[in-house]
């Protein structure tokens, strides 16, 4: 990436001024977030992937679209905060589908399990 010219600083800088109270903050406080909050470890990140049913933060990330650069990122840095509640909120979500599917099995005797696991739904 090239560095910032004089006319890429002022664009920011106009762009800033320009801009509410109310953005400044959401600003700043999404720069503390990043800055200040723990983040989630890259071996943590990588562990609740693979409760999501993926091998590795790449193939998580490729199964997203998200750009390559965003999985070494994560291996290496972990996850924010945000990301690490959606993340969980997803495992849960996970846990709770596959205890629903063996009570299914268990009361009925048919297969939901094997069905839901081809398609990688469990």
């Amino acid at each position: 990436m090239p560095p910032f010219g004089r006319s890429d600083v002022r664009n920011i800088v106009s762009k800033v001024m320009s801009a509410s109270p109310a953005d400044i903050r959401l600003v700043a406080q999404r720069l503390h977030d990043h800055a200040f909050e723990e983040r989630l470890s890259g071996e943590d990140t990588a562990r609740l992937v693979q409760e999501l049913g993926y091998e590795s933060l790449e193939a998580f990330c490729t199964d997203l679209q998200l750009p390559a650069h965003i999985a070494e990122r994560w291996a290496r840095f972990g996850i924010s905060v945000e990301m690490r509640q959606v993340l969980t909120l997803l495992v849960t979500h996970r846990r709770r589908m596959n205890e629903a599917v063996r009570e299914f099995e268990d009361v009925t005797n048919t297969g939901l399990d094997d069905f839901l696991r081809e398609r990688g739904l469990i």
